[in-house]
């Protein structure tokens, strides 16, 4: 319980409300279990997140964080821009859906944090940014990237591009690998 010489932290209502995910599912996670956990009110949780859509967003961008940095390793090893975009965005879906919370999230998401997975938040931005930024940075410098296209639109464009197929779960890793290289790189990189 937070007393008034340690205030309750975002990150700490962050974890109660995992551990409430891991207990009782996204659907059925309320405010009220997350204050219960920490051994305070529903109303000093909320002064944290006003919504429980903030939260469950707010735990999603902390499992995407950790998520990232385990891709980070991953992605030096790809020796060209063309690999990393295609190789890179099947990794990243791959261990994207290892994450049993983040992948309840995605299934039980109501229409607002369906839009967050889509329309990312800043921190996902800049996430994604310090995994794909390089990749991006390279393919510029070696004069590869779309002209007028800088890192942070085609991290975007990347990004909505994982959400789509994340959506596909039809799609094996070939039609995926095929729907990148005729699809995405064309549209980020110079023929």
């Amino acid at each position: 319980m937070a007393s008034n010489k340690n205030p309750l932290t975002k990150a700490e209502v962050i974890e109660a409300a995992i551990s409430c995910i891991e207990r009782f599912g996204v659907a059925k996670t309320s405010m009220t279990d997350v204050a219960r956990v920490l051994g305070v009110t529903r109303q000093t949780v909320h002064r944290l997140f006003e919504t429980r859509n903030e939260l469950i967003e707010a735990v999603a961008d902390v499992r995407i964080e950790k998520l990232a940095r385990e891709l980070a390793r991953d992605f030096a090893r790809f020796s060209t821009t063309e690999e990393a975009i295609v190789e890179g965005t099947l990794l990243s879906l791959a261990v994207g859906r290892t994450d049993p919370i983040l992948v309840e999230i995605q299934e039980q998401a109501n229409h607002a944090v369906d839009q967050y997975m889509f329309r990312g938040s800043p921190k996902v931005q800049a996430v994604m940014l310090d995994i794909w930024g390089p990749v991006f940075d390279r393919a510029r410098d070696a004069g590869h990237l779309r002209d007028g296209m800088n890192a942070d639109q085609a991290v975007e464009w990347i990004r909505n591009v994982h959400a789509m197929l994340n959506m596909r779960s039809d799609y094996g890793d070939e039609q995926q690998r095929e729907m990148l290289a005729k699809f995405v790189l064309p549209s980020l990189l110079k023929e």
